[in-house]
């Protein structure tokens, strides 16, 4: 039954084919087309030219089917008797009037060389085969079909924002793009090439943290926010940097302490300046504070268990003092900083001055989906607390202040699934743990802490066995 939603077709055909045409209009009729053809529209002493034009013109027509067989072939080039007429009524200056996929060429008959038959004025129009038998010619009556009802195969996928790093972008970040498509292609066993694409690479990242503009046009506190939006790029790129390694295989453990300290260093060097202030690194605390929590996040999601288990008890030597070289060991706690300005300068200011953390809405806003979500950032820095507690990591008798744990779920799906012995022994190795009971020792080590929350809440930052019970660890298979 025709419908609005059903599209309306004109078939121009020769008598030879009338039997094949007549079978293709029922089925197209069955498969929710409306067909407009001669045997059952054409009625008795109407004009049977009027008729075609009325047909090919009429705008409620979203296509018409030029059926080509050898007859039609020759009396279209001849423009002789019949089916000559519809040359005149389809021809160029009707192709140019009108939208140019309106007409379809539909082959019913091809010469000995198998080559189609087609009316000169159409032989440059894409056609669809329907002289095939079988499998063939179902294959081609889909894309008819598809082709009628406007419901292509393959769809144009739609169109992405602009890469934010195109966007007015203040820092020259394609030295780093470079080095990671390097990284990412890299099929050399040359140590020294990787070597020399890794140096490369930290360094162009320090040096971009470094670029990073600050716009003395406007406050302090809004030249922070400003700088810490175009952090991001930067940040991204890091994501795509660290993805990078580990497709390669590369050896993560060594190359991101490695990194964290020379940002660490290189950003926090106040040699040879008379004055400096503590504002002017929270920038980079930001940045490093964010990246640990992103290194984090990407490892839990690709199971690099080991590595995370490395990186979060690697002695990081950074310097003690920003005006000279000398370097003291601390572990990763060392990355998690308090942002007075934002805290104290920013908030006051927001639009919701009540927010728990400034810094941590601003964090969980910074997505890179799929695998950089609120979601992971914020189990990302409560899984990092809770390991600061499990390895017995501190920093002047503090570790990891979670500052994003009331936007992560209370019970964590990675810790509920310890359940498993099998993803018991699979994560064994984050806790450097060997065995079943060694691991329920570490993880009953970590205990609640009354402490670990934000004034005015109720809620404290979890540990593991806020998610499951000690007991219930490996306790099915």
């Amino acid at each position: 039954m025709s419908g609005a939603t059903n599209p309306k077709i004109f078939i121009s055909y020769s008598w030879s084919s009338s039997e094949k045409v007549l079978e293709l209009a029922e089925r197209l009729l069955a498969n929710g087309v409306d067909v407009i053809l001669d045997k059952w529209d054409l009625k008795e002493g109407q004009d049977k030219y009027a008729f075609m034009e009325q047909s090919v013109n009429n705008p409620e027509v979203t296509k018409v089917l030029i059926i080509c067989d050898k007859v039609y072939t020759e009396k279209a080039n001849s423009r002789a008797g019949g089916v000559g007429d519809e040359t005149v009524i389809i021809s160029p200056e009707i192709y140019g009037n009108m939208e140019q996929d309106k007409f379809i060429p539909v082959i019913f008959e091809t010469d000995e060389n198998l080559k189609a038959y087609c009316p000169a004025y159409i032989k440059s129009r894409i056609y669809i085969d329907l002289s095939l038998e079988d499998d063939g010619y179902e294959a081609n009556y889909e894309k008819l079909l598809r082709a009628i009802h406007n419901k292509p195969l393959y769809r144009k996928p739609a169109i992405g924002a602009v890469p934010e790093w195109l966007e007015d972008e203040s820092i020259d970040l394609s030295a780093i793009r470079d080095v990671i498509k390097q990284i990412r292609g890299n099929k050399s066993d040359s140590q020294t090439k990787i070597d020399f694409l890794i140096r490369k690479a930290k360094d162009e990242f320090c040096s971009a943290l470094l670029a990073i503009p600050k716009n003395d046009k406007v406050s302090y506190d809004e030249a922070l926010l400003i700088q810490i939006d175009e952090e991001k790029i930067v940040r991204d790129l890091y994501i795509e940097f660290l993805e990078a390694l580990i497709y390669n295989d590369f050896s993560v453990e060594d190359i991101v302490p490695s990194l964290f300290e020379q940002l660490y260093n290189e950003t926090h060097n106040t040699i040879g300046r008379s004055s400096y202030s503590d504002a002017e690194f929270e920038i980079y605390n930001f940045a490093l504070w964010e990246l640990f929590i992103c290194t984090t996040a990407i490892c839990l999601h690709y199971e690099k268990y080991e590595t995370l288990y490395k990186i979060l008890t690697h002695s990081y030597f950074l310097r003690e003092y920003f005006h000279d070289k000398q370097l003291k060991d601390h572990t990763f706690v060392k990355f998690r900083f308090y942002l007075r300005t934002i805290e104290e300068v920013c908030k006051p200011k927001c639009e919701n001055p009540k927010f728990y953390s400034l810094t941590s809405e601003i964090l969980v806003k910074r997505e890179k989906k799929p695998i950089i979500t609120k979601e992971t950032l914020s189990n990302a820095d409560v899984v990092l607390y809770q390991m600061s507690e499990v390895l017995g990591m501190a920093e002047d008798r503090w570790g990891w202040f979670p500052q994003t744990y009331y936007h992560c779920l209370r019970n964590q799906p990675m810790w509920q699934k310890l359940k498993s012995k099998k993803y018991c022994e699979k994560i064994m190795p984050l806790f450097g743990a060997r065995t079943m009971n060694e691991l329920r020792s570490k993880i009953s080590s970590c205990k609640l802490n009354r402490e670990m929350r934000y004034n005015g809440s109720f809620d404290t930052a979890p540990v593991i066995l806020s998610s499951i019970s000690e007991e219930e660890i490996g306790s099915i298979n």
